[in-house]
């Protein structure tokens, strides 16, 4: 919403208070939260003034409203406040939770205020209450998308919240692996809210994959040369480069399948080193389908011969990612392209690259004699 709006139904005396003819003596008076008015009336005021141009104004009004008399300010906004006034003092004090918890119960709240909030929260006790009203869920698929999108929201939440858009027919196009997470839940076993203190031992094994600190001190580079190297059985390796990386692949490797197809998308490319190497293509296709996902990751990825096809066909057919010459050479050379795709980009290597191309043991013979005659035109 654009703030601030003015605000219809005040009294006489607040809506004279928010005028442009008022004088700055009386706005900063009233931004201190000194005007003889009711609660309700103030808390409008006080949202008005916070977000006024002159700086000092919306300052003090902001200093105010954090001062308020706790009480005041949560029965004030449990009360019908317009919707403007809500999603204004969501925004100004989101770190107090106890009002967020008002609003979020508020039904004057608009749902994109509660969508805000569900991308905003790291309380996964709010994030819980959000996802709780199944009918918001539902008139406002956004909220789903922002609490599947907010690393602090429980993976059992998530997966509730996913299953009820499943169930009625909903598509979630602001989740890129929808389609994997949708086929991922299909008779998963989903859990029940938790009771107030209760926690769900999947919920904990999912966040401390996602929030795993050698996640953070290993580059990916470094994850996909040490697979690299133990696939291949070599024994020159790093011991702590290996202890981080061996660390990292178990922290991963007892999630299942949704939850891995979450760190594909909120982690970072030290998991998603870890997770294209997965046995199931839906966790392959949901790392391919990371928002994060790097130029450099997909030209290693591109390269990969583990991928299965589909994965490969997917990177062919994205133009931000064949549009790198690298990305051209590594599906040429990768035997898992399909022939149709190699000979599209073909005509696209340089000489060097097609020389290498015609000595490969790895791609069909169809591409190396194309490549053979490619450089005899060429150098006619």
């Amino acid at each position: 919403m654009e703030h601030p709006a003015m605000i219809e139904g005040l009294s006489a005396q607040a809506a004279k208070l928010l005028s442009p003819q008022t004088p700055q003596q009386l706005k900063m008076m009233a931004a201190s939260g000194l005007a003889p008015l009711p609660p309700t009336d103030m808390l409008c005021v006080l949202y008005f003034f916070a977000y006024d141009s002159d700086v000092a104004i919306s300052d003090k009004a902001r200093a105010s409203l954090a001062r308020m008399p706790e009480k005041v300010l949560l029965d004030t906004v449990g009360q019908n406040l317009p919707e403007v006034v809500l999603d204004g003092i969501a925004h100004l004090l989101t770190s107090n939770l106890a009002v967020m918890e008002r609003i979020i119960l508020n039904q004057k709240a608009t749902h994109e205020t509660i969508a805000w909030l569900a991308e905003k929260l790291n309380s996964e006790k709010l994030l819980e209450m959000i996802a709780a009203n199944e009918r918001r869920l539902l008139a406002f698929p956004k909220i789903i998308e922002a609490l599947y999108l907010n690393r602090a929201a429980r993976m059992s939440t998530v997966d509730r919240a996913i299953e009820l858009a499943v169930r009625n027919g909903i598509v979630l196009e602001g989740i890129s692996t929808f389609d994997e997470v949708k086929k991922a839940i299909e008779g998963q076993l989903i859990l029940e809210p938790p009771e107030e203190d209760e926690v769900y031992p999947d919920d904990l094994e999912f966040t401390s994959a996602l929030q795993a600190e050698v996640a953070e001190t290993v580059d990916e580079s470094v994850v996909t040369d040490v697979l690299e190297a133990l696939e291949a059985g070599t024994d020159s390796l790093n011991d702590e480069e290996k202890k981080k990386v061996a660390d990292l692949t178990a922290s991963l490797s007892e999630l299942n399948v949704s939850q891995k197809i979450r760190v594909a998308t909120l982690g970072n490319s030290s998991q998603r080193a870890v997770l294209i190497r997965d046995s199931n293509k839906l966790v392959i296709m949901a790392v391919l389908k990371s928002p994060a996902l790097s130029d450099s990751e997909i030209m290693r990825y591109s390269a990969a011969r583990s991928l299965p096809d589909e994965a490969i066909r997917y990177i062919c057919s994205k133009r931000d990612w064949i549009k790198h010459y690298q990305v051209k050479v590594n599906l040429v050379n990768n035997p898992k392209t399909s022939v149709s795709e190699a000979l599209r980009f073909l005509n696209h290597l340089r000489p060097n690259d097609i020389r290498s191309l015609e000595r490969s043991k790895d791609v069909s013979g169809v591409v190396k004699n194309a490549a053979r005659e490619l450089r005899r035109k060429r150098t006619e």
